[in-house]
Parts: structure tokens; sequence; C-alpha cells
């Protein structure tokens, strides 16, 4: 067989390979973060305490939410976060940014992860201090996890503001920016 006749014989070689044998190809699907921008909307119920009926009109049980996202920024896929956390009852509400690291320990769909942020309500009074959480990801796909986490959250000013929460969500992640 001449050199011609060998490029497309050995491509249709490379073909009927890559289809008779998928199982390597599932075998690199990865759930590592690394690389990935990502985004996160998690509903759930939170409980507030402040020491100022200026802060948080209703002390007690609240609904709450957290929408944001962030990118991973080293080879364990740790994240770092930027979310809105918005708490509420009745007519009152309290709205906060958080900025941290999400760290994640595990290899594969079940991971743990901490939080550990700076906490800045803004609404309705402006206050700052740490955020602290923890909780378990499981990765449905490589590019969406299902998440519930729990946290504390210290706010510090003009008054105190004290917030638990608990919230089940989901993060959509993307490589698009990954290089090869």
């Amino acid at each position: 067989m001449g050199r011609r006749g060998r490029a497309p014989a050995l491509g249709a070689l490379g073909v009927l390979l890559g289809v008779a044998v998928p199982a390597p190809v599932a075998a690199f699907e990865r759930f590592d973060h690394q690389g990935s921008i990502n985004g996160v909307i998690a509903p759930g119920a939170a409980f507030a305490y402040s020491s100022s009926s200026a802060v948080v009109p209703v002390v007690g049980a609240r609904w709450s939410g957290l929408l944001g996202g962030g990118f991973a920024f080293d080879s364990e896929g740790h994240e770092l976060m930027l979310l809105a956390r918005v708490t509420g009852r009745g007519g009152g509400m309290d709205v906060a940014a958080l900025l941290g690291i999400r760290g994640y320990f595990g290899d594969e769909r079940w991971r743990t992860f901490f939080d550990l942020q700076l906490a800045v309500p803004f609404w309705p009074v402006l206050l700052a201090g740490p955020r602290l959480g923890a909780g378990v990801q499981y990765e449905l796909s490589p590019v969406v996890g299902a998440f519930c986490g729990a946290a504390i959250q210290a706010g510090l000013g003009p008054s105190l503001l004290i917030t638990g929460d608990l919230s089940c969500g989901i993060q959509l992640r993307t490589y698009v920016l990954q290089g090869p």
C-alpha cells in the first residue's frame, strides 16, 4: 500500500477505535472545578438577631437567599466567591455582600466545603464582619452541582447583627476561559 493509501486507512482506524471504545472518555469526566467560572443560587431559611431594631426590625426566623458566583483559582478547585445574601420577614429585610473563599475537600462527586468570607451588610445599615460556613456538594455533572450548607455571620458597626442561615441550591459552572 502506498503513502496515499495509508493515511485514509489510519484515519478510518482512529474513527473506528473512537466509536468502539467510548468507556475511557467517561473516565475523564472531571469534578474538580479547576479553571471554572460559576454561578450560585440558593434559597433557604435564616435566624437573625440585632441589638437595634433599626438594623433588623423583625428578630427571629426569616427567609433567605444567596445569589452570585465566582471562579476557581488553584489546582484544588478552591473558589473566590462574590455573593449577595438577602434575608427578610414581613416588612423587614437585610442585604449583605459576601466576598471570600470556598474551599473544597474530596475528589469525586461528593465534596465537602467551607466558606470563609467577609460579610458587609449594607441595607438597612452598613456593617461588616466575618461569615463562616460549611456544607456538602454533590456533582450532578461536570458543570452542575447541588449543595446544602449552613453559615453564621456577624455584622459589627453601629449595632450588632448576628445571622445564621441554612440554604440548599445549585452551582452552574463553565470552563470557557480555561486554556487547552
